[in-house]
């Protein structure tokens, strides 16, 4: 067993929302931006549940979901930086 096999724990929020993936990212990637994104969203209340309800009702109305910006308006996601709408339509929306 390796020490990042030991460190390495993804919550239940994250995994969830992962089950909605459908980009062709890479895995580990897509996880490190859904867990950076859970982050932000647990400081707002009721925020992970309205992005929930979003992702599992694909074409009904829903609520905007908003994080707090950045300096440049860019989010980085381990080496990759780019902007947040960008990042998470990659992760959910574009197969």
């Amino acid at each position: 067993m390796n020490v990042t096999s030991l460190f390495s724990f993804t919550s239940p929020a994250v995994k969830r929302l992962l089950g909605w993936k459908q980009g062709d990212e890479e895995e580990k990637w897509a996880e490190k931006a859904v867990d950076a994104l859970v982050k932000k969203l647990k400081k707002k209340k009721g925020a992970m549940e309205e992005l929930e309800k979003a992702l599992s009702c694909p074409g009904q109305p829903s609520n905007c979901v908003t994080i707090p910006r950045s300096l440049d308006g860019r989010l980085q996601v381990s080496h990759r930086k780019g902007l947040p709408h960008v990042i998470y339509c990659r992760v959910w929306r574009w197969p």
